[in-house]
């Protein structure tokens, strides 16, 4: 067996599974189980991975030491590759097959066809016309929403031919479709406030911030840190690219006499202006278009759909009697998790398939856009204030999926005796 040609193909499993999506701790354990499977002592299999770094180092049979490192630069969700390459990961367990069979199963999964152009088109309108109603907006907004998501798509694809920087991509595609929300919708036909809000769902990094501080929480301070600090930087770029067409938005006020003013309410206030039905309805819809955006299997979409429309639900009806938002958001983020776990186990995929579609409509996509726009604004009080709820929120899901993840490692461990690698 050539073992370093053996740590080449894992590491390359191990870095798609990365780049797909994968949670860090599960790809970490992954190339442990892979190596130790090929008579490699697990105790001296040791891996250290954070979002743009894999090390690994082990002693094979004989007693060689063998380290490879891999620089991650790239970073394209897909969760049903990341389904398929964990499937592999267990194949490679439990059968061991030879190097040449091994890579013929990787450059299978890695052909597999993605969703249609035209699923992608459809997935992202969908996420931007949902949550426009979500957050407040009428059907109207959400249709103007819809439409503006499919010129981002569009966007995206054109715009990545010429640089594929995402940062830049990202701040380029917010300042071109916020002015052209600006422009097509100044007459007052539609808010362009929640259309902005809408696209932003597109582009903004909630779920990167929350999984960031889930991250810290589960001990892995160098992998949140640097999710945390891309998040930031990302609303940054969001930010800047937002700036110049809400600005625009408010030159037109003053010289119109429009009134494009947002009601300065907080997350749970809000929630209670619209029928429970109506907001349960596109967070399903949201989820299933986010679900699909990330190139999720169209069974798995509508679990996730389901699972965030439920998680609303829950939310809800918590806040309607206890008040609040955190509480009420650790309770919703708990069903979440353990959700995510059973359809795991159902499906045979990862869990976090499950939790990263179900738990979007928890993330403070709305409040990170009132922090930039309070910003703009020059209101600073309130940008704090929006600030302050969008950590409460990710903090709140963080606390509730961690709850979760650490009784599934209880579960685990005693449903094996206890054995570390069982």
């Amino acid at each position: 067996m050539d073992y370093s040609k053996l740590l080449q193909n894992v590491l390359d499993i191990a870095e798609e599974m990365l780049v797909a999506g994968a949670e860090v701790n599960r790809v970490e354990e992954s190339v442990e189980r892979m190596i130790s499977a090929y008579g490699c002592p697990f105790e001296r299999v040791n891996v250290f991975i954070i979002t743009t770094n894999i090390q690994c180092t082990f002693e094979d049979p004989e007693g060689n030491i063998i380290t490879q490192i891999r620089r991650v630069k790239r970073n394209d969700t897909n969760f049903d590759r990341l389904d398929y390459l964990n499937d592999l990961s267990r194949y490679i367990c439990e059968n061991t097959p030879d190097l040449q069979e091994m890579r013929a199963r990787y450059l299978d999964i890695m052909g597999r066809p993605q969703h249609t152009l035209y699923v992608k088109y459809l997935s992202a309108a969908l996420v931007a016309g949902a949550f426009t109603v979500f957050f407040g907006g009428s059907f109207f907004d959400g249709l103007c929403a819809f439409l503006i998501g499919l010129i981002i798509v569009f966007l995206q694809r054109y715009l990545r031919k010429f640089n594929e920087n995402q940062l830049a991509l990202t701040f380029t595609t917010a300042l071109i479709s916020g002015f052209i929300t600006v422009i097509l919708f100044s007459g007052g036909l539609a808010d362009m406030n929640y259309i902005l809000i809408g696209q932003i769902m597109l582009l903004i990094p909630g779920l990167a911030f929350t999984n960031a501080i889930r991250d810290m929480l589960l001990g892995d301070i160098a992998t949140g840190s640097v999710r945390l600090l891309n998040a930031l930087v990302t609303a940054g770029a969001i930010g800047l690219g937002v700036a110049p067409p809400l600005a625009l938005t408010k030159l037109f006020a003053r010289l119109f006499s429009m009134d494009l003013s947002i009601p300065i309410l907080s997350f749970a206030e809000r929630t209670g202006f619209y029928l429970y039905a109506v907001q349960i309805v596109m967070a399903f819809l949201g989820t299933l278009g986010y679900a699909l955006m990330i190139n999720t299997s169209r069974r798995q979409s509508i679990l996730g759909g389901l699972g965030g429309a439920a998680a609303w639900g829950i939310y809800l009806l918590l806040s309607e009697f206890a008040g609040g938002f955190f509480i009420p958001t650790v309770i919703a983020a708990v069903f979440v998790g353990f959700y995510a776990e059973i359809m795991a186990r159902k499906n045979k995929a990862p869990a976090t398939i499950f939790i990263t579609s179900s738990s979007i409509v928890m993330v403070p996509g709305s409040a990170l856009y009132y922090f930039i726009e309070r910003l703009m604004d020059a209101d600073y009080v309130q940008a704090l204030e929006y600030g302050r709820a969008a950590l409460s929120v990710a903090v709140a899901i963080s606390v509730g999926l961690v709850f979760t993840a650490i009784i599934n490692r209880y579960y685990l461990k005693i449903r094996s005796g206890g054995a570390k690698h069982a």
